[in-house]
């Protein structure tokens, strides 16, 4: 008796919330969309992520990832994130740098002017 209820809310719950299954043809992954399609335009963007990040393709609301790729940007962005603090630290060094070679520049013109007293700025 239970089951017969049970099965007639899933058909009735299946009527009004349709599945759709979009198995994509590159990899193994799939998409399930418990949304209609009545109303909406249709997408034209791209639903994979290294044909948006290479090919400058537009995302659709949706992408598709697989483990490898995932894999690849989190190493990718790993790399970056160490790059960016090795610029950062060169960064400070060179700043160091420019403002020990100003100090110096000045305190030379100081030296020499104050070896040459007839040589007047103003």
């Amino acid at each position: 008796m239970e089951s017969e209820k049970y099965i007639k809310f899933l058909e009735k719950q299946a009527r009004e919330n349709p599945v759709k299954i979009e198995v994509s043809a590159r990899s193994d992954s799939f998409r399930i969309s418990w949304e209609s399609d009545e109303g909406k335009p249709t997408a034209k963007g791209s639903s994979d992520i290294l044909e948006t990040l290479y090919l400058g393709k537009d995302m659709q609301e949706t992408v598709i990832i697989n483990r490898k790729v995932a894999i690849l940007l989190q190493d990718r962005l790993r790399g970056l994130e160490e790059e960016n603090i090795r610029m950062r630290r060169r960064l400070r060094l060179l700043k160091f740098a420019v403002a020990f070679l100003i100090i110096t520049a000045l305190m030379s013109i100081f030296i020499v002017i104050s070896q040459y007293p007839s040589i007047r700025i103003f």
